[in-house]
């Protein structure tokens, strides 16, 4: 990673960790719940997408 983008993610992250002091309870509540509901879509999408993967390929080792 070069300087320039180390610096600029080092910025990113005041900028959000200064947001986030500012932020009132009730919408870091809010900001909580749309991260755990996105994370536990993208579990269920990554289960289902190595569900297909098995599927596939166990059914391509059947023929």
């Amino acid at each position: 990673m070069n300087k320039n983008t180390r610096n600029g993610l080092l910025a990113l992250g005041l900028a959000a960790a200064a947001a986030w002091y500012k932020m009132s309870p009730e919408q870091k509540s809010t900001i909580k719940n749309k991260v755990t509901d996105l994370g536990n879509r993208l579990k269920d999408n990554l289960n289902n997408l190595k569900n297909q993967v098995n599927q596939g390929s166990s059914t391509q080792s059947a023929s």
